[in-house]
């Protein structure tokens, strides 16, 4: 009669090929930096709004770049895309949480909402430390990141879950040898913009969601199969998506190299690889040219379908490569404006004028700060 599977050795085996496809992904980032970034951006975006769905809360790609529009100035609301927003700012830029385990966390915390309970005594810094005292680069980046999350989740009485899956992110990063990038100086547009400093690859909000939900307990060993499950799926898919972000680059750089006059061309797609979402003023400032040389590359590329406006407006004009433009578009047709259109009719729309003129200020304010002329 046969025995059935050993569930341990399952799982290892699971661990070990998501580990392989991992290394994949890995090694084809490191070999093309500018793709690495740009399939990273895209990544954290949606992992960011998984992530805060796997909070019990409802938030799409689609409702953050209103957020982002009517934050300008304002105390910032509790809310999914708020969470969401916070959570995507810390997978950009996680920090070194082996040189600086109680600096990162503590941010995280901050950046994920995760206010402490009153009634339960909150893990001191040495503690907090404690959990990556055995780390060591070379170890295997899925296991240990699983285990000190777990570790930080048992500290915590599993207080705040996003936290635990910002931790998997920056220590498995870190084990495959790269630490991520400090806090960013100002972003006008809240981390969408911001380029990707960080050398994950393990989406675990992602993982968990894909195709069917699982939960995130990485403390246990049903909910470490289902992890090692859940990453075996979703970075099948992200192997193909790759490829979509790496035709992309080849397609504009193949466009740059006929327009022998706009030799700018393949520093405004560059631009583009390392910070999806840009302004023409935030363009002008990243490949210094004038604002109007960056608004004539734009189009350009825009036209050749390599970038996509999503917010269509005279002013605050914002442009994305298609992948997150495709999630971020703020038209009137999509979705989650037309709900909400629907709900509130003209308060909405009053609100959501207001909101892009904040967005149209803060654009303005970064522009003075770059110095980047009109034309």
């Amino acid at each position: 009669m046969p025995h059935a599977p050993d569930p341990s050795r399952t799982t290892a085996q699971m661990l070990l090929r998501a580990e392989v496809l991992a290394a994949r992904l890995e090694a084809t980032a490191r070999a093309e930096p500018e793709l690495g970034q740009l399939w990273r951006a895209e990544l954290a975006l949606s992992e960011a709004v998984a992530s805060a769905g796997l909070e019990g809360v409802r938030v799409s790609e689609a409702h953050l770049l209103p957020r982002v529009a009517s934050n300008g100035g304002q105390a910032p609301e509790p809310g999914g895309a708020e969470l969401a927003l916070g959570l995507m700012r810390a997978l950009k830029a996680p920090g070194d949480p082996l040189a600086e385990p109680v600096a990162v966390l503590r941010r995280f915390e901050r950046l994920a909402g995760s206010a402490p309970d009153p009634e339960a005594e909150r893990p001191d810094d040495a503690a907090l430390a404690a959990l990556f005292e055995g780390l060591r680069p070379g170890d295997m980046p899925i296991l240990g990141a699983a285990r000190v999350a777990a570790g930080y989740g048992r500290l915590t009485r599993r207080a705040s879950p996003a936290v635990e899956r910002l931790l998997f992110m920056a220590v498995e990063g870190r084990l495959r040898g790269t630490p991520g990038g400090p806090a960013p100086g100002a972003d006008p547009l809240r981390g969408l913009s911001g380029r990707v400093d960080a050398g994950w690859i393990c989406p675990p909000a992602l993982a968990l969601s894909h195709r069917r939900f699982r939960p995130w307990s990485p403390g246990g060993a049903a909910g470490l199969t289902a992890l090692a499950e859940g990453l075996n799926g979703v970075l099948e898919a992200e192997t193909g998506r790759i490829a979509l972000s790496r035709d992309w680059l080849r397609r504009g750089l193949a466009l740059a190299g006929t327009r022998r006059r706009s030799t700018r061309m393949a520093d405004a797609l560059r631009a583009f690889a390392r910070s999806p979402v840009l302004s023409s003023g935030l363009l002008a400032e990243a490949i210094g040219v004038s604002r109007r040389g960056a608004l004539n590359l734009i189009e350009t590329l825009e036209a050749e379908g390599l970038l996509r406006e999503i917010t269509h407006r005279r002013s605050a004009r914002i442009w994305a490569v298609p992948g997150i433009g495709a999630r971020l578009a703020a038209r009137p047709g999509q979705d989650a404006f037309a709900r909400m259109r629907r709900a509130e009719s003209d308060g909405y729309a009053a609100e959501l004028e207001r909101s892009f003129a904040d967005l149209d200020r803060a654009l303005a304010r970064a522009d003075r700060w770059s110095g980047s002329p009109e034309a």
